[in-house]
């Protein structure tokens, strides 16, 4: 009897490993395929909908263009790492040498003291907005808050100063061109974006980003 149910049982489980091949090599089966992938825009909205929407209220400043921000600059990823700039690393270094007078609005003072890693530091971008370190000193707070919990208000109290009213004015295309390059969108000639895709793509994330919102 024993034998018998060993037999049906081994029989059972070939015929289910037979069957399971057949659906692979037959209708092209593969286990991954069940998974649902979110797309780049639902997985920002999962991470930062919430952050960026309130961000967005306190400095008057539209959810959808902070939402497409992520995007563009860190891919919506809740973990983002620094991005180290040694071009940037160099004016640092000659800022606080005084062998250079400035770097935008830092000054050999801000950088007295500071070690080799603290300029390392500010030399690199940070989190969701990557937004460079040393530009910290212009909002007066540590580069630690442009990560974690509280790096989309810090990043959006830095957004706001340099280019709020832009914003509030519906200038997102030259809000997108000030993030990457310091400058509205040019009037003549091509965008001086790093790609040249950065400031459509965004504008279309942003659009869709506002229907999401206005759905809530």
């Amino acid at each position: 009897m024993k034998r018998y149910w060993s037999a049906f049982i081994a029989f059972m489980l070939i015929g289910m490993l037979i069957g399971v091949l057949v659906l692979k090599y037959k209708y092209h089966f593969e286990y991954t395929s069940v998974s649902i992938k979110k797309t780049v825009v639902e997985k920002t909205f999962e991470n930062y909908g919430q952050q960026a929407i309130e961000a967005g209220e306190r400095y008057d400043v539209p959810a959808e263009y902070l939402l497409a921000l992520i995007v563009l600059e860190s891919s919506g990823r809740k973990l983002v790492p620094q991005r180290f700039e040694p071009h940037v690393y160099r004016k640092l270094d000659a800022v606080a040498r005084s062998k250079q007078p400035r770097l935008e609005t830092v000054t050999p003072g801000d950088l007295q003291g500071l070690t080799d890693g603290e300029l390392k530091r500010l030399a690199s971008s940070w989190g969701p907005f990557q937004i460079m370190g040393y530009k910290s000193f212009e909002i007066d707070v540590d580069v630690d808050d442009l990560q974690g919990r509280r790096a989309v208000f810090t990043g959006t109290q830095w957004i706001n100063k340099n280019y709020g009213n832009q914003l509030r004015n519906n200038q997102l295309k030259d809000a997108f061109h000030i993030h990457n390059t310091g400058r509205p969108y040019p009037l003549v000639g091509p965008p001086k974006t790093y790609h040249k895709d950065y400031v459509p793509k965004g504008l279309l994330y942003a659009e869709e980003f506002k229907a999401l919102i206005a759905a809530m």
